[in-house]
């Protein structure tokens, strides 16, 4: 993340990091969305494709997908620092959090993009990474979630799963790495 700090996309990869949305819902999330008084972000909707590669903006994956993901601190700062990038932009009709550096919808791949221009700055300073796409992100945000004592049945409804058994099938590689910190604060009095 130190690497893309002056990157244009640099908020939206933050949020995606922050959050485990999927890029198609940071994309098509507008300010509307964002509710300080709940403190939470509306995920209601997604970018979408038609059989002709045309865009548009639809409903999530799933109805699940359709969830409100609380703000932090961090979120609410990367939250503040996007807005004052757009400043300097004409505002949108459809009020965009995020425009990509031509205006319109962003699109995965100029995310993908970013992430890999980064990725080879840091390579060719001797500092390599395992290349990864945007969509890493989301699995980077579940597992530090699950690491840092996020309860598993909340995180389902962080990224939208449908069920506790897809996000436990996704990130239970997380659990063993923590199996004997948790035994060791186990408490059973004989």
């Amino acid at each position: 993340m130190r690497e893309m700090e002056s990157d244009y996309y640099y908020e939206f990869v933050a949020l995606l990091l922050c959050t485990g949305m999927r890029s198609g819902e940071a994309a098509a999330l507008t300010w509307s969305d964002l509710d300080y008084k709940q403190n939470v972000i509306h995920v209601t909707k997604t970018v979408t494709y038609d059989e002709d590669g045309m865009i548009g903006i639809g409903n999530p994956k799933s109805e699940a997908g359709k969830r409100d993901i609380p703000l932090n601190d961090t979120i609410k700062g990367v939250l503040s620092s996007q807005r004052k990038k757009l400043g300097n932009i004409l505002p949108l009709k459809d009020n965009r959090v995020f425009v990509s550096v031509y205006g319109s919808v962003v699109h995965n791949q100029a995310i993908n993009r970013a992430i890999s221009g980064a990725l080879s700055r840091l390579e060719a300073q001797g500092r390599p990474i395992e290349r990864f796409t945007a969509h890493a992100l989301r699995d980077t945000f579940a597992t530090r979630y699950i690491e840092q004592g996020g309860s598993p049945q909340t995180l389902k409804t962080i990224p939208g799963h449908s069920s506790l058994a897809m996000t436990m099938d996704l990130y239970s590689h997380v659990l063993p790495n923590t199996k004997q910190q948790e035994m060791d604060n186990l408490k059973i009095v004989l």
